[in-house]
């Protein structure tokens, strides 16, 4: 449940930045543009974590496989949303929409790929750290 109010919270922070980047480069606000990218990147960004959280207590091969599957579901829930806006024509300026979500995408990429990580160490299967001379910590796999 954390990492859904971390990637709202910085997608919603982004998409404040990108409104007040806009607002300053165009001398429009283009909020319809802005709200629609984050829209559909929040919405399958989350849709995305739902394979990951289904098999949070598989074995770490099947729960990286579910974050790579993931990410892949996050790639063509992006593009399938956002070709629908854009063949739909609701918004003013099309090709600005298309800007602001490629850069939405790879922002909210970024914030559900660190809730994967953080989903998958907190899982307990990444092994116990072990200290060396040199004073790093070397990941040293459970015995058996």
């Amino acid at each position: 449940m954390k990492h859904v109010i971390t990637i709202c919270t910085g997608m919603l922070l982004a998409a404040v930045g990108a409104a007040l980047i806009v607002r300053q480069a165009t001398g429009h606000s283009h909020l319809s543009e802005i709200v629609a990218a984050t829209a559909i990147t929040l919405i399958s960004a989350l849709l995305s974590m739902v394979p990951l959280m289904v098999l949070r207590r598989s074995s770490p091969v099947v729960m990286f496989q579910a974050a790579f599957g993931g990410t892949v579901l996050h790639l063509f829930l992006t593009i399938a949303m956002g070709a629908a806006v854009y063949a739909l024509r609701p918004l003013g300026d099309r090709n600005l929409f298309l800007f602001l979500l490629l850069a939405s995408y790879w922002v909210s990429l970024i914030f559900m790929v660190v809730a994967m990580i953080r989903v998958f160490r907190r899982s307990g299967i990444g092994g116990t750290p072990v200290q060396t001379s040199t004073g790093g910590a070397i990941a040293q796999p459970p015995l058996r």
